[in-house]
């Protein structure tokens, strides 16, 4: 075989030497795409399943914090008149309810009627079933919720009320058992900013509650709220 013959099948090697080289890099490269693609794919879709997963958190805990209830450490120690007050006004808040959905009675007291077998229904979505309503006039910071022994039934005078505070989720953390430690900052209503072009600036939580939910067949229940503090 002459030289050039070699130095032609030396180089003819090295070319497709050169060539699966080149392929291996470029799958290479299409395998390291895709992977990133794919994490931040997923960075994403997880960042808005927990986005989703806050604001479940805060229309199902609105009704609470809205109040201001007394912390306690099992439900089975809270203020009767917190709970109550919470599960008549989750009643009013729910986007699937509205006024409409009660009668309008009218005597020496006249709002809205709310049946105690309603409240008793909103009682154990809101704080489980560890603990039983005890029915009364429940007093707010600007009405009063009277309770009618003889009629079974709650009067909700038709008035403006202003949450004190608004939840703002800042934590989820869930345990092996299934309880869930959420927390919470308590925004204070009044504080919130309307800017020059009508959009709202949030303000800063006033202060920071854990509240623990404890899982059911069903979902979830508030089973206590306790002070925390947030290192910022």
């Amino acid at each position: 075989m002459s030289q050039e013959n070699i130095e032609a099948k030396k180089k003819s090697r090295s070319h497709k030497s050169s060539f699966a080289l080149g392929l291996v890099i470029i799958c290479f490269a299409i395998v390291g795409i895709v992977s990133v693609v794919m994490y931040a794919v997923g960075g994403v879709q997880s960042l808005f399943n927990q986005e989703k997963q806050k604001a479940e958190y805060e229309d199902f805990l609105y009704p609470v914090v809205m109040l201001d209830p007394e912390v306690f450490d099992d439900v089975t120690t809270a203020d009767m008149e917190d709970l109550l007050a919470a599960s008549i006004l989750s009643l009013l808040s729910e986007e699937e309810s509205n006024p409409h959905d009660f009668p309008f009675v009218e005597g020496e007291v006249s709002g809205l009627a709310i049946p105690e077998a309603t409240v008793n229904k909103a009682f154990a979505e809101l704080f489980g079933t560890d603990i039983k309503p005890e029915h009364r006039s429940v007093e707010c910071s600007t009405c009063v919720f009277e309770y009618q022994s003889s009629a079974a039934r709650y009067v909700i005078p038709l008035t403006g009320y202003d949450p004190a505070f608004l939840p703002d989720v800042m934590e989820i953390d869930k345990n092996r058992e299934g309880s869930v430690a959420l927390t919470v900052g308590y925004v204070a209503y009044g504080d919130w900013q309307v800017n020059e072009d009508n959009s709202f600036t949030q303000p800063e939580p006033a202060k920071y509650r854990k509240i623990t939910l404890r899982k059911t067949e069903s979902g979830y229940y508030v089973s206590a709220i306790q002070n925390a503090e947030v290192t910022q």
